[in-house]
């Protein structure tokens, strides 16, 4: 029931039932099946509220799941929104839109793609000895540590298609620990392909979000030397040819710094042979970032855009441009810092 205004009633905190995370699969023709689960619930118990519901619009899926319980089930604490790799290929618009509008939802929810099954059944397999908002919310606070996962958000996915039309979206297996699985390409709204391995560890050196990146490079007289980049900075700008857009220019810089290894940086030859290779390994990543850009003419990590913000002058040009047929050039710099004892 909703009062005069657009808000329903107030009702008392322990009528409630408050539902963490949200879950939508493609349920055959025209239906969608969603799922919802509560956090952890008691610690005695150690399983969270999960609950189910099908119908043709997810609105009239979550109003049906109303009356499987006692306790009125509250979607205003939903964190995180589940869209399952199936209904993902058919179109993502109608989830998305649901947040947008719905009165109890909110566009900050985090937005993932399961992808080898269900939603269904990997929210109701982590809810047996916890909850699914428990390992997403791991999951997003390790994502620094991964450095091929970055948390998303419903109003990131909506902004870049409006602007882009195309953006991505960290993936999860659909097993019960919702392991990482890189990213899910859209393009428009539809489930395009899939950044994983080193794509994915690209996409996050294009956009700075690289917090502990470790890079393992063999040495010359044996062992191997590990660096863990700690920064990466990529700038964009329009290459053109007669005022016509030819390409685009992209440098990344990196920031490193020595976690293992024998070697004396102090020795200059040493310090750049192994920023070279440093390069050359991450060159490698954001290349296969880029090359399923171009692969998908899908421009998910915001190129052209960022070029036009570079260089506006050349804002008509880029307009309008297909990724698929320009010549992406990428110059890439490693900075290996020196410190006190890393010559230990």
């Amino acid at each position: 029931r909703r009062g005069p205004g657009l808000l329903p009633y107030a009702r008392e905190i322990e009528d409630m039932e408050l539902m963490q995370t949200l879950g939508v699969d493609r349920a055959g023709e025209g239906q969608v099946e969603v799922t919802a689960s509560s956090g952890s619930g008691d610690p005695a118990e150690g399983a969270a509220t999960v609950v189910s519901g099908q119908a043709g619009t997810i609105s009239a899926a979550v109003l049906g799941m109303q009356g499987e319980g006692s306790s009125y089930l509250y979607f205003g604490h939903v964190g995180q929104l589940l869209l399952g790799e199936e209904l993902a290929r058919q179109g993502v618009e109608p989830a998305l839109d649901y947040i947008l509008r719905d009165v109890e939802t909110r566009l900050d929810t985090a937005l993932y793609l399961v992808r080898g099954g269900t939603v269904g059944k990997a929210i109701t397999a982590a809810g047996e000895d916890g909850s699914a908002a428990d390992r997403l919310e791991a999951l997003a606070e390790d994502a620094g540590l991964l450095a091929g996962s970055m948390p998303r958000t419903v109003k990131d996915a909506l902004s870049d298609l409006y602007a882009q039309g195309a953006t991505f979206l960290p993936a999860v297996e659909a097993d019960e620990a919702l392991t990482a699985a890189g990213y899910g390409i859209l393009k428009g709204d539809r489930l395009a392909g899939w950044a994983e391995g080193d794509a994915a560890l690209g996409v996050n050196l294009v956009l700075g979000q690289v917090d502990a990146d470790v890079v393992e490079l063999p040495l010359d007289g044996g062992g191997v030397a590990a660096l863990r980049v700690v920064g990466a900075r990529t700038s964009v700008r329009p290459v053109l040819d007669g005022g016509a857009l030819t390409g685009l220019s992209l440098t990344c810089t990196l920031d490193a710094n020595m976690a293992e290894g024998n070697v004396d940086l102090r020795t200059e030859e040493v310090h750049a042979s192994l920023e070279a290779a440093l390069a050359q390994v991450e060159e490698a990543r954001i290349r296969s970032a880029l090359e399923l850009a171009q692969e998908l003419d899908a421009d998910y990590l915001g190129l052209l855009r960022r070029a036009a913000l570079a260089r506006p002058w050349h804002k008509e040009a880029l307009e309008g441009a297909s990724l698929g047929a320009l010549e992406l050039e990428l110059h890439v710099t490693a900075k290996l810092q020196r410190s006190y004892d890393a010559a230990r």
